[in-house]
This record gives structure tokens, sequence and C-alpha cells, in this order.
């Protein structure tokens, strides 16, 4: 199912900034389209969370958001100017977070107490990144030579298609949400408050979901326009480097998976978010091509470390009758880093430039790197 949802984002979610132009929005007018996405998630994150708590079940949740998201693409392929993106992507960020948020749940439910979890949750959010880095390329040759719209109506299909993965989930995993919720009966007469997760283990998590995301959103809301306009590579080029660093994602999600389990969860965050500050200085320097595919590369090491590092840590902070809510502050934290990534990422270069947005984003992630190694314990804490 993660394979054919991470199809359909790497088939849209790179053009999103572009598509909005061809469709006449200006800068500012992105950051519209980009931020309001995020807008939505961050509390549908919280709402999602809490209600599949309550539920005790979470391939409801997914199976409706694929089948949403299939419909808004399928829309958007035939908005006939850029306002029309702003309600599309309201709805696209509610079914992101109930997607999100009941993904991590189950993934939590199923490896509870699992010795080698950070090595399965990289393996699981792996088979994403080689979706990705397929879909990417091919959708930049499709936009290049059909349009973005082909783009939007590759997706809807594959989005179609992970409805129907998703409701055929093997029933031991429907069986793995039952026991989790008799369990949260058993363990519990009280309920697990956000309150009382935001005060416990997960702060820290929360904060460098916070420390990465607001850059990274910043850089790559306006790093398309930056390589196919600014420098001039145009749309396929732009689509191949992307599309690089996600291949590249796809054996470092297996490399990181096996160094959070043996040299800790601490580390693994620090070299992640200390390689992604040298991402953003090569991107300062206007590198040739040659520098850019490094860059690329470092940068698909580097998301992997982030990336398989806060996932296995998100589903393990909590018990599982609080599984839901810790997975949707999470999901909050990773969305408000993003709203704010992208309503000033536009503006911001505007403004200053894309050089001295790339060196921003380099002393804010090389802080965060810091404080990772400082705040992030090496000892798995059980949930």
């Amino acid at each position: 199912m993660i394979f054919c949802g991470y199809v359909g984002v790497g088939a849209t979610s790179p053009f999103q900034s572009l598509y909005a132009t061809s469709l006449g929005a200006s800068l500012s007018q992105v950051a519209l389209v980009a931020g309001v996405y995020s807008t939505v998630a961050l509390v549908a994150g919280l709402g999602w969370g809490k209600l599949a708590d309550k539920v005790g079940r979470r391939t409801p949740f997914v199976v409706g958001a694929m089948a949403g998201t299939a419909l808004v693409h399928l829309a958007t392929a035939f908005a006939p100017g850029w306002q029309w993106l702003v309600p599309l992507r309201v709805l696209e960020g509610a079914a992101s977070g109930a997607h999100q948020v009941a993904s991590m749940a189950l993934m939590g439910d199923i490896l509870e107490g699992h010795a080698r979890r950070g090595r399965l949750v990289s393996g699981y959010r792996m088979s994403g990144s080689l979706a990705f880095s397929v879909a990417i390329v091919a959708s930049g040759w499709i936009a290049q030579t059909v349009g973005f719209r082909g783009s939007f109506l590759l997706s809807a299909g594959v989005y179609a298609l992970a409805t129907a993965v998703a409701l055929a989930i093997p029933e031991q995993a429907q069986r793995g949400e039952r026991e989790a919720a008799r369990g949260a009966v058993q363990r519990s007469a009280r309920t697990i408050g956000f309150g009382e997760l935001l005060r416990g283990p997960l702060r820290p998590l929360l904060t460098l979901a916070m420390l990465f995301g607001l850059p990274f959103a910043a850089v790559y809301s306006v790093w398309p326009i930056w390589i196919a306009n600014d420098l001039g590579h145009g749309r396929a080029v732009y689509s191949q480097l992307w599309g690089l660093a996600a291949f590249v994602e796809v054996p470092c999600m297996l490399l990181c998976g096996v160094m959070i389990d043996r040299i800790g969860r601490r580390w693994t965050f620090t070299l992640g978010l200390g390689a992604f500050g040298l991402v953003y200085l090569a991107y300062l320097a206007a590198p040739p091509w040659a520098g850019l595919v490094a860059a690329q590369v470092l940068r698909g090491f580097a998301f992997a470390a982030f990336t398989a590092t806060s996932l296995t840590m998100a589903i393990e902070l909590a018990p599982p009758e609080a599984r839901g809510r810790a997975a949707g502050l999470y999901q909050t934290a990773s969305s408000l880093a993003q709203i704010s990534g992208s309503w000033i990422g536009a503006p911001l270069a505007a403004l200053v430039g894309f050089q001295a947005l790339f060196g921003l984003a380099a002393a804010a992630t090389a802080g965060a790197a810091v404080y990772a190694h400082l705040a992030v314990r090496r000892a798995t804490t059980s949930g």
C-alpha cells in the first residue's frame, strides 16, 4: 500500500508549485496553495489520531484517505485556474492527516515489542522511497511531454489502486489492531491526553520534527522553480535530480535501520541532520550539474537517516492506547513545520534570493543537529 501511495506522491507533489504557476499563480499565491494543505493536515492529524484511539482500528481511516486522495487528484487534473487548487488542497490535507496517523499507529501495533523495529520500519519506508524515485522520473517525462495534468491523472489512478490494496490488508494486521484495542482497555482505565504525551519522551522528537521540517519545507517549496527556471535546467532535469535523491534513499533506508538498532537514535539523528546542513550549503554555492548530483546523493542519505529514526521513535514512545494520539502529535509537529516553511519559503526567496534562503536553512539544520545530539537518548523506550 505504501508503495502505491508513494507512486502517487512522486507523480505530483514535486510539481505542485510549477503546476500552480502554470495556472497563473504568483510566488505569493504558490505559498497559499502549499500552505493551506499543511494547515489542514496540522489540525486533521490531531483529530484523526484521537478518533483512531477511540475506535481502536486503523484500516478504515487508511482506506478512506486513499479513496479521498484519488478523487482530489482527479479533480486537480481538470482545475481551470490556480484558485481551484486551494479547496482541493484542503481536502487533500484532511486525507493526508488520516492516512499518516492511522498507518503509523498500525505499524506500531504490528511491531510492538519487536527487537528490530528500526530495521523493519526502515524497510517499510524504503518501499515508499523506491516508489517515489521511480514515479518522479516517469512523471517528469510525462509533465515534459503531455503536461502536468497527465501527472495528476496518473496519480489519481494509482491512489485508486492503493485504495483496493488497503481493503485487502491481511487479517493478521486487523487482528493486531483488535488486540491492541483490547489491551488498551485492560492496561489503562484513564485516557492519556495530548498534554501528558507532550511533557513526556515525545517532546525531543516533536522539537526535532519542527527544527528539521521548517527549513526543509521552505527550501523545497521553491526548489523546483530554482532548478527549472532560475538555473534553466527545465522540468525533466529537475525531476531527475529529485528522483536521484529518492533512489539513494532506498538502500540508505536499510542502512539507517541498521544504524538505528546498532548505534542508537541520537547518533543517527545527528548524522542525518548534519548531512542535510551540508546539502543546503551545496545549494548555496549554486554548483554546476556534477555538484547538484553530489548534493542529491548526500540528500538521499540525510533524508533516510532523519525519516527512519523519527518514524521508529514515533511508534515506540507511547503506549498502545495512546499510539494514535502520539502519531497525531508527530504529524501535527511535521505539518506545523511544513506550513510555516511553505508560507515563508516563496516570499523569503523573493525578498532575499535563493542563496540567502539556502544559507539560513543550513544554519537552522546545524542547530538541529546539535540539539539532536544533546536531547535524544540512545536507549530505546519500550512504549
